[in-house]
């Protein structure tokens, strides 16, 4: 293609044929999100530990798992901000250095403060993180199968949480503190290798007039197949352009859709960390043996697994957003099953598989089809955004659930109720399809 006029690059990615260059930059982006798995497995098989090195009850251990809920809160928020004004691929770098460090000084901690202030600082980088890899991966997949890509590439998460698992058993032997070396080390090593194969996203890159060699050298990878000359002019489409890119979520008839999709997010996070947080001491009183607790509180990882590997090819076939609605209704009627009072092992198990099927795998759904609600020069913002509204609802989900917990509210009756919130995120959902329809939006298809 040699034609001087202007190429928008964005209509250039999004007709391409998805081929090397765009998976090597997917697994660059699916390496934070697993050692954003890996993370949350560490602290967890660690916290006895911390709680033995500080000498603290173990109610006392709250506040850690706290703290980096909080950083993730503020790293999403902060981060997809910045991603947009700094370019994606350059605050993603960074966010995997701080997250590095503060692993690091997590090993380190001998007291309650520093311990808070490095998980603090740990999430911040990870909450930056997950939300810019799914905008830099929107960026470069073509549209056809961007969503399931992206989705694909999020079962990474699952995956790091196993990974921690192993890698804690693994490196006993050389103390606890090991698996937090292995956690600040790898993000460190790998930032050369990110800075080498990992390119500034192409409309940021026009947006900010950078030099046309390096555009033509990013599409060349991209789309091998088109031949742009030294006269090509690049441009991006008229909805991308700089501003106050929060301001902008707003605008141009994205009021109601960024509204309803942060509502989507605020509900269905809720239900899952009362899930991720309380499955395991509502089941301690069911006569169950630890090694069946341990089974059926991985059951919802490993049905998340299985759900976003379903998901993906689903997306193509209904849509991003009827997808997701469905999705939650499903959760909601899995989790009313759960509810039902039953409490044998295959039973849990086996309910507890579904909801991780529906919930989990939805929520990857909903995290790839936010990006493509925004153009590309927003996706960053508005997939940190949604992501950081989402965190709310993980700090406020467990400590409301333990509100009715304090109240004697059975565990069925707490499971019947988490309905409540996957049901209310299905309606905001099947809102969200309807006004994506009315603006004629592609995210829609």
């Amino acid at each position: 293609m040699t034609n001087p006029m202007g190429i928008d690059v964005t209509a250039v990615i999004d007709n391409a044929r998805f081929g090397r260059a765009h998976l090597r930059i997917v697994l660059l982006c699916a390496v934070l999100i697993l050692l954003d798995g890996f993370d949350l497995g560490a602290i967890s098989f660690a916290a006895p530990e911390f709680i033995k090195l500080l000498q603290i009850d173990r109610a006392m251990i709250g506040p850690v798992f706290s703290a980096g809920l909080f950083g993730l809160t503020l790293g999403a928020l902060l981060f997809g901000l910045l991603g947009d004004r700094w370019g994606p691929r350059r605050v993603f770098v960074l966010c995997g250095v701080i997250f590095g460090i503060c692993t690091l000084g997590t090993a380190t901690a001998t007291t309650m403060p520093t311990l808070l202030a490095w998980r603090f600082l740990a999430g911040v980088g990870l909450g930056g993180a997950s939300p810019l890899s799914i905008a830099i991966a929107s960026n470069v997949c073509p549209r056809r199968i961007r969503t399931s890509v992206v989705m694909v590439m999020y079962v990474a998460l699952a995956v790091g949480q196993v990974v921690g698992g192993y890698t804690y058993a693994l490196f006993t032997s050389f103390g606890w503190r090991s698996i937090f070396y292995v956690g600040g080390i790898v993000p460190l090593m790998l930032t050369p290798a990110f800075l080498l194969w990992l390119p500034e996203t192409l409309p940021y890159q026009v947006m900010h007039n950078a030099p046309a060699a390096r555009i033509r050298a990013v599409l060349a990878q991209l789309s091998p197949g088109e031949d742009f000359s030294a006269e090509t002019r690049f441009t991006v489409s008229q909805e991308d352009r700089p501003g106050f890119q929060v301001a902008l979520l707003f605008r141009d008839g994205r009021a109601w859709l960024t509204t309803v999709l942060w509502a989507v997010f605020f509900t269905s996070i809720v239900a899952i960390y009362f899930y991720n947080t309380w499955l395991p001491t509502l089941l301690r009183d069911s006569g169950l043996s630890q090694t069946q607790i341990i089974a059926i509180t991985t059951a919802i990882q490993l049905g998340g697994v299985f759900g976003t590997l379903a998901a993906a090819p689903t997306v193509l076939k209904l849509g991003a957003f009827r997808t997701v609605s469905l999705g939650y209704l499903c959760a909601a009627l899995a989790m009313l099953v759960l509810g039902s009072g039953a409490t044998s092992f295959a039973f849990l198990f086996s309910a507890t598989l579904a909801v991780g099927f529906f919930l989990i795998g939805t929520q990857s759904a909903l995290n790839a089809s936010s990006a493509n609600v925004y153009p590309p020069s927003l996706r960053a913002t508005g997939v940190g955004w949604g992501f950081g509204i989402g965190r709310i609802g993980s700090v406020i989900s467990p400590s409301l659930a333990g509100l009715l917990v304090s109240l004697h509210w059975s565990p069925a009756e707490l499971f019947r109720i988490a309905a409540a919130p996957t049901l209310l995120a299905c309606l905001a959902a099947w809102i969200m399809l309807r006004l994506l329809r009315r603006t004629g939006s592609s995210a829609a298809a």
